[in-house]
């Protein structure tokens, strides 16, 4: 790389820490003691972060034009995906989130989240008030702070600095997980760092924006829970009710019968609810696209396929991943210590043993269910049946979902399609020849060049009741 920058390339530096301590925050927290002095931004991207430079250039120039804005946040747009699992959410994300994030931007308008890559923030900002702390406790509350993008901007925010969402800014791409197992293991990490967050949403002086990013992404894990129980329950009330159907006098001196009363305006005032807000984001997201990004999806009946398939799916495996995320956040209360394995990128079909490793336990859960239910109240059955499905298949479905043929597929057969593949950006076509390329194994190890010379500066750490105003 530096060869191929030339002088530029005396610009460009690798450094590796040998104790990987606190992590991101770690990593972060060193390089702007170190050398954070010696730049006005700073652009943090992930692993698997792509972006374009005219993108790159975009993020400084806003920047620079807004001298009281902290961090500026992009899309991140899911690309490179092979799988049908990774088609499928790539799809999803392309097809929703402009449209999602145009709406988050109006609301947050200076208090936007940050999501913890392809984001460019202010050197100055983020040194004097993002240096985080250890909270006191044990997990799930103590200890260090997992979710820190989060945190970060809501410090920021607090000290006074603006933090935008840039919603129609293009380049700015990412990758994800190729299938439901490593989907959910990362989805592990995220329950863990979100929980915590409700130890946090109470700190002294933080927008009501913030807060509310700390609330809704907790309760965005742990509605599974409550999901999950719900549907216990109901099912336990309405084998009860089957059972006892036909007694109408429960008590010994009774006057007057107890005669069932279905409230069906309830029930169908709840299913209509329930289903404007599941379906109405999606059917808005594709009104959208009809209108104004057609030929960016293959056209309108490519558009409306992809849709179709990709609604069925997402009812399929919605039950398995909240049977992970109840999971998870039980984990999460009773102590256990969470992983940070990394996650597989590039498509792999995953092996039948993993796949019934991962999912025999719900499978069994739901056959044990479904009969119970089917047996004592046949009627609640059907309503059941959708949950029931996902989790009944569920092997299959991580299976085959995993699969870079029927990944193929959807592409020969233009489901799925997005953007990236219609009208390749340029930046994404040169990254797929770069990795294409198979370079010889060195015989000697490549000189690692010299580091900038170190220009300390001290980061604080914060604690969460203190702060700085920056004066406007």
């Amino acid at each position: 790389m530096q060869e191929r920058l030339g002088d530029l390339g005396k610009q460009a530096f690798y450094r590796r820490r040998e104790k990987n301590t606190a992590r991101k925050v770690g990593n972060l927290a060193e390089f702007c003691q170190r050398w954070g002095a010696n730049y006005e931004n700073m652009i943090v991207l992930d692993a698997d972060s792509i972006m374009a430079g005219d993108c790159l250039l975009k993020m400084v120039r806003a920047m620079q034009a807004n001298p009281r804005t902290g961090l500026i946040q992009t899309i991140p747009i899911p690309v490179r995906q092979t799988t049908f699992f990774g088609r499928f959410v790539q799809f999803a994300a392309v097809l929703y989130s402009p449209m999602l994030a145009t709406g988050l931007a109006f609301w947050q308008t200076d208090a936007a989240n940050y999501w913890g890559h392809n984001a460019i923030i202010r050197m100055r900002a983020f040194i004097d008030h993002c240096g985080l702390p250890t909270l006191p406790g044990k997990a799930p509350f103590g200890g260090d702070i997992l979710s820190h993008d989060f945190v970060e901007a809501a410090m920021l925010r607090r000290a006074g600095w603006d933090v935008f969402l840039l919603p129609d800014l293009e380049g700015s791409y990412e990758e994800v997980p190729c299938n439901i197992i490593d989907y959910a293991k990362r989805d592990r990490r995220w329950v863990q760092g979100n929980i915590q967050h409700l130890g946090i949403v109470d700190t002294k002086d933080l927008h009501p924006i913030n807060r509310m990013h700390f609330l809704l992404g907790a309760i965005a894990y742990i509605t599974s829970l409550i999901w999950l129980l719900m549907l216990v329950l109901s099912t336990a009330d309405a084998v009860v009710r089957a059972i006892n159907s036909n007694v109408y006098f429960t008590e010994v001196y009774q006057l007057y019968p107890n005669w069932p009363i279905a409230k069906t305006e309830l029930i169908v005032a709840l299913i209509l609810l329930t289903t404007t807000l599941l379906m109405g984001p999606k059917l808005l997201g594709v009104i959208v696209a009809l209108t104004h990004r057609r030929k960016q999806f293959g056209g309108a009946r490519a558009i409306v396929k992809g849709t179709v398939i990709e609604t069925i799916f997402a009812v399929l495996i919605a039950p398995i991943m909240m049977v992970y995320h109840a999971y998870f956040v039980i984990s999460v209360l009773l102590g256990f210590k969470v992983s940070w394995d990394s996650q597989d990128r590039e498509g792999r079909l995953l092996p039948w043993g993993e796949c019934f490793a991962r999912t025999s336990k719900m499978t069994t859960a739901a056959l044990i269910w479904g009969v119970m239910t089917y047996v004592y109240a046949p009627i609640f059955f059907w309503w059941l049946l959708p949950v029931l499905t996902g989790l009944v298949f569920a092997a299959p479905l991580v299976r085959y979902s995993s699969s870079l043929d029927w990944g193929r597929g959807t592409r020969e057969h233009k489901i799925f399609i997005s953007p990236d593949e219609t009208s390749e950006d340029p930046v994404l076509t040169h990254l797929n020849e770069l990795l294409a390329v198979e370079y010889p194994a060195l015989s000697t190890p490549a000189p690692i060049p010299e580091l900038p010379a170190n220009n300390w500066t001290d980061m604080p750490h914060r604690e969460m009741d203190d702060y700085v105003l920056v004066k406007r």
